[in-house]
């Protein structure tokens, strides 16, 4: 019975053994199972950059993020700029005289001369009509000279609708204020824009508009050659007196308002003329 009992106990004792050996397998086994499905979880949640990703795990990874369009932020915050309308040829030729010129200073005073003073108004006046869609032809366009005779010329040649020749006055005594001339056989589109002329010129502001007068300072039978020889509605403009402080005052700020306004003296003649209001803007008569 002893020996017997001693077996058992020894069958127990390698039972027990057994038992614990094949438990701890077991608790391996599931651990390391655990550890395999939590490093499967943390790997998910890296892309292929190594970079984590955003949303959930199922989110779909392969999408490349949709990236802002710059394009249409930048159409957004700057408007494109409207395309400049053409100008329209109105089919109005002008041509603007501008004064003396070159070796003839015309009248002057120590800080002014006549001739700078017709040219920066001409040029003005040029850009202003061009503008409107008159086309503008020029006697002269720098400091040149230009005779009387080759000034009639041009405007002939160029078949000029308008002619309108731009001086400065003076005076021994005191003078001041603007005055416009048209010839003694002016036309009734000649009339119709000296009028017009004198009118938007006093609109602007002068110092005093010594109004419309017909021939030339010589006589008022005796016209200006660059009227009398011309074959177009024309007039001749003094800008004021070269050595009165209020007229140039006025020329040199009001500069831009007075080739506006000739500009526009010029559109209401046409338009007048063309509805019979102002006479036929052909010809001088004879």
């Amino acid at each position: 019975m002893a020996r017997n009992g001693k077996r058992a106990s020894r069958v127990a004792v390698k039972t027990r053994r057994s038992g614990l050996s094949i438990g701890g397998l077991v608790v391996v086994v599931v651990v390391l199972l655990v550890v395999a499905m939590m490093a499967a979880n943390f790997f998910h949640m890296f892309d292929s950059t190594g970079g984590e990703t955003e949303g959930p795990a199922t989110a779909d990874v392969s999408a490349p993020a949709e990236e802002e369009d710059d394009t249409s932020v930048a159409a957004a915050v700057v408007e494109e700029e409207p395309e400049e309308e053409p100008v329209t040829d109105l089919g109005i030729v002008v041509c603007l005289d501008p004064g003396h010129g070159g070796n003839d200073p015309g009248c002057n005073t120590d800080e002014r001369l006549e001739k700078d003073d017709t040219l920066a108004l001409a040029l003005a006046t040029r850009d202003d009509m061009e503008a409107a869609g008159i086309t503008v032809v020029m006697t002269r366009e720098d400091d040149t000279y230009v005779s009387l005779d080759d000034r009639c010329y041009i405007a002939n040649q160029a078949g000029a609708d308008y002619f309108i020749s731009i001086h400065r006055n003076y005076a021994s005594g005191v003078a001041n204020g603007v005055e416009v001339w048209k010839s003694t056989n002016a036309s009734d589109a000649s009339v119709y824009l000296a009028d017009a002329v004198s009118a938007g010129l006093e609109a602007v502001g002068v110092s005093r508009n010594r109004g419309v007068h017909t021939g030339s300072q010589s006589s008022e039978y005796e016209d200006y050659q660059v009227l009398r020889e011309t074959s177009m509605p024309g007039v001749l403009i003094e800008m004021g007196f070269i050595e009165n402080a209020d007229d140039n005052w006025y020329l040199d700020t009001c500069l831009e308002e007075y080739a506006q306004a000739l500009t526009q003296a010029v559109l209401d003649t046409y338009e007048a003329s063309q509805e019979g209001l102002g006479g036929d803007s052909s010809a001088e008569a004879e």
